[in-house]
């Protein structure tokens, strides 16, 4: 497996990237509801549906942004080979078609927590759609809660979707803190557990949404990213312009 490598000059240098460029000119905004630390004390791991590319991308902009903690997160081992500066801001990777490799990164995320780091796994495996259900999960999860006698959990959830502005909106949901004995179920369990728990909150945020296209205005939710200006804005600006230098057309 890869390992990662974090570098906190790179990554004050990628978000910047991200901030100034990269996320503006792909996206209108992105807005989040909830807060990423946990007031619990112990080892952490975050949970998330993983439906695009952007998931990593945005996960690591707001974790730079709002936490302080150091944040590691499993990324499929051909991704990171074709992107190995991801290493840089905290990934490592997970061969899922080796059984061996898939102990060892669970074994490598196991002493990440252990050392106080918070881990970020996608139990789905792989990227699907952001609507398909049920979720299923792969069993990491479990294998990892099932060794800790006090860990907290965090479940997150990313939402894309377009309303009247010409870029998408990304909107990321951060749940509430489960703080469990991991013990006290089997692997199968806490997969299940888990499993079940996400697929909750996608559903109330994607009702959420569906349900009021202005929902990025909402007092609960926050901006990650200012609204960004896009070709239409640009136009209408034009028209504008163009108005006031000819009022009698």
């Amino acid at each position: 497996m890869i390992t990662a490598a974090k570098n906190k000059h790179f990554s004050k240098l990628f978000y910047l990237y991200l901030q100034k460029y990269l996320l503006k000119r792909h996206f209108y905004t992105v807005v989040a509801e909830g807060e990423i630390d946990t007031d619990q004390k112990g080892p952490v791991i975050y949970i998330a549906n993983h439906s695009s590319w952007w998931d990593g991308l945005l996960l690591f902009y707001l974790t730079q942004q709002q936490s302080a903690q150091h944040h590691f997160i499993m990324m499929d081992e051909e991704g990171l080979k074709q992107y190995p500066f991801f290493r840089k801001l905290g990934a490592f990777s997970i061969d899922r078609d080796q059984p061996k490799g898939i102990v060892q990164s669970l074994k490598y995320s196991q002493k990440l927590v252990e050392q106080n780091g918070s881990v970020w796994l996608f139990p789905q495996g792989e990227v699907q759609h952001q609507d398909i259900r049920p979720l299923q999960f792969q069993s990491g999860i479990g294998y990892l809660l099932e060794r800790f006698e006090r860990i907290t959990v965090k479940p997150v959830t990313f939402y894309y979707s377009f309303g009247e502005m010409q870029k998408p909106i990304a909107s990321i949901h951060i749940g509430d803190d489960f703080s469990v004995n991991g013990t006290s179920k089997s692997r199968k369990e806490w997969t299940a557990y888990f499993q079940n728990v996400l697929e909750k909150q996608a559903n109330a945020q994607r009702k959420k949404i569906v349900e009021n296209l202005d929902f990025y205005q909402l007092p609960s939710v926050y901006q990650v990213i200012k609204p960004s200006k896009s070709t239409s804005d640009h136009l209408n600006r034009w028209k504008e312009g163009v108005q006031r230098w000819m009022p009698f057309s």
